[in-house]
């Protein structure tokens, strides 16, 4: 008695040579393939298109590639419904998912199961990814008040730089509203004094859009409040400091917010700082600020959690809050460099360097008292401090 043969499935068709460049992060030779419209048509055996496969990837230098030849940025795969900028989250990567979104990425399309790009991020915790969807704004509305035009001419004398479009749209686009990051931003940027006002009325303007609409913003207003709390800040300490550089004073005053005493829990001046901005908050009624208040309300200055620890949550979640741990200097999530001694988190050497001669005062005093890695190289808040802010009525 003969035995039937099973019939097994074809093997799938072999990848292009497009794709199979793509999939292994070859550039160059990707970029040899994708010449024209009819290559960045091209989908493989699933049904991926050259775009999706590249945000997927994170090729920054493809997707812009991609979209150059047409290819639509909002396309959804035949299967599962995936657009590249979910791809661009599922796979963490920020500055594809900042691209994308700058080119039109809608970021409330959803898949197949009724879940966004930003759900999805979330979903596998790739929560920059998260923030940076959340609070996304496009450089054209930056445009539209930087250099405003009339039937496709610019209006007005003066004709603001690329340079200074791209500083204002980092600033509103960003997720970082740490008062040190904002400092640190106006110091690397040379014309930050230079077109203060400008500066100043854009970033205002973009503000007052989120709550004058048709379907407002509180999240995105109250971030770009801050950011221009702080801007106006940093700019009257600079003024006020003519024998100085523009860099060397708002440095200063990045030293002086930065202050910790011997025996407080934070920094009590940057703490200060934050409940005034909050405070300042110019739309009253706004449901998300009496929130905030009332919060803050509860905790003492100077105490934890931190003003800083409450906006985070109000802005980008208590979930952010709870898995990311953030540099004692600006505020960067992902903080993985320690003080060997009391476990104080810092993102990077410079902002070690630039809290030394004030961390160094105060560190036998904090050890014990901050973070301590986990066994995966990841950060916890400490549990009192998730436990306080869990039971916050909001």
């Amino acid at each position: 008695m003969t035995t039937p043969e099973v019939s097994q499935a074809p093997p799938p068709p072999p990848k292009s040579a497009l794709f199979e460049a793509i999939d292994k992060n070859e550039t160059e030779k990707a970029l040899e393939l994708l010449k024209t419209r009819e290559h960045a048509k091209e989908r493989d055996a699933s049904g991926m298109s050259v775009l999706a496969s590249a945000a997927y990837r994170g090729n920054l230098k493809l997707v812009e590639k991609a979209i150059e030849l047409g290819c639509d940025v909002n396309e959804k795969t035949d299967d599962n419904l995936f657009t590249p900028l979910m791809f661009a989250a599922l796979s963490g990567k920020q500055d594809v998912c900042r691209f994308l979104m700058d080119s039109g990425a809608r970021m409330y399309c959803v898949n197949g199961i009724g879940k966004t790009a930003s759900e999805l991020a979330a979903f596998v915790g790739n929560h920059e990814c998260v923030a940076i969807i959340n609070n996304h704004i496009s450089i054209d509305l930056v445009e539209e008040f930087l250099r405003p035009k009339i039937n496709g001419e610019y209006v007005g004398e003066e004709r603001y730089p690329d340079e200074l479009l791209e500083f204002i749209h980092s600033l509103c686009g960003s997720h970082e509203v740490h008062p040190v990051k904002i400092i640190f931003r106006f110091s690397q940027y040379s014309d930050s004094l230079k077109y203060k006002k400008k500066i100043l009325y854009v970033i205002d303007r973009v503000f007052e859009r989120q709550l004058r609409c048709k379907e407002s913003n509180e999240i995105m207003s109250l971030k770009l409040w801050l950011i221009l709390f702080f801007m106006r800040e940093t700019s009257k300490f600079v003024e006020s400091h003519p024998d100085k550089s523009p860099e060397d004073a708002s440095l200063q005053y990045a030293k002086i917010i930065s202050t910790w005493q011997e025996g407080d829990e934070i920094r009590r001046a940057l703490d200060v700082l934050l409940r005034n901005a909050v405070a300042a908050f110019p739309y009253k009624h706004s449901l998300l600020h009496e929130t905030l208040l009332k919060a803050l309300g509860r905790t003492p200055v100077g105490h934890r959690p931190s003003a800083y620890e409450y906006i985070v949550q109000s802005l980008f979640g208590q979930r952010i809050a709870a898995v990311c741990q953030f540099c004692t200097v600006c505020g960067h999530p992902g903080a993985k460099k320690r003080c060997p001694q009391c476990k104080l988190a810092y993102c990077s050497q410079e902002c070690q360097k630039f809290d030394w001669t004030i961390h160094k005062k105060v560190c036998s005093s904090l050890k014990g008292n901050q973070e301590i890695p986990a066994d995966d190289g990841h950060m916890m808040p400490l549990d009192q401090i998730q436990e306080h802010i869990s039971k916050i009525d909001i």
